[in-house]
């Protein structure tokens, strides 16, 4: 009788002594700063940057020539939507200062140069949509819009066509 009346103890000091750290746990614990994250933020501007983060159309300039001109959806052909991001290269001539004015001009004609991939891939059809002519046609429409550079070649970074 007196085993099983210390293993009955063993056990409830080692319940209690749990117990009593779980408590001490959460009474030093600082839950104050997950509450703050949370509604540190309003929804709209949680919706801002998710929005942001999934679907950006902003045209950035990259490293080693190449412009990121963001994300698209465009219907094309049969009811379908080409889903795609899309980053071109642009010829970058030798000379001092010229590689900031190509900048400028890329930035600030960022708008028209992502019309003229929409205009280039509209009511293509899915066969049209994956074959080169439409990749000239990207390429020779946003030329035009440009003076002091041109676009070598662009590069899809994701082309999902779904129904």
């Amino acid at each position: 009788m007196s085993e099983k009346i210390k293993n009955i103890l063993i056990i409830i000091v080692v319940f209690l002594l749990i117990l009593a750290l779980a408590i001490y746990g959460y009474m030093t614990s600082d839950f104050s700063n997950i509450d703050k994250a949370n509604n540190g933020m309003n929804n709209k501007l949680k919706a801002q940057i998710a929005k942001k983060r999934y679907y950006n159309t902003d045209v950035k300039i990259k490293d080693n020539s190449l412009v990121s001109l963001g994300d698209f959806e465009i219907n094309i052909g049969s009811g379908q939507k080409l889903i795609t991001n899309i980053s071109a290269k642009y010829d970058e001539p030798d000379g001092w200062g010229l590689s900031s004015s190509i900048e400028d001009e890329l930035k600030s004609k960022g708008a028209l140069m992502r019309h003229s991939v929409i205009e280039a891939i509209m009511n293509q059809k899915e066969k049209d949509v994956r074959s080169y002519r439409v990749k000239s046609a990207i390429i020779d429409k946003m030329n035009t819009n440009l003076s002091s550079t041109k676009i070598e070649n662009i590069y899809f970074n994701r082309l999902i066509i779904a129904d």
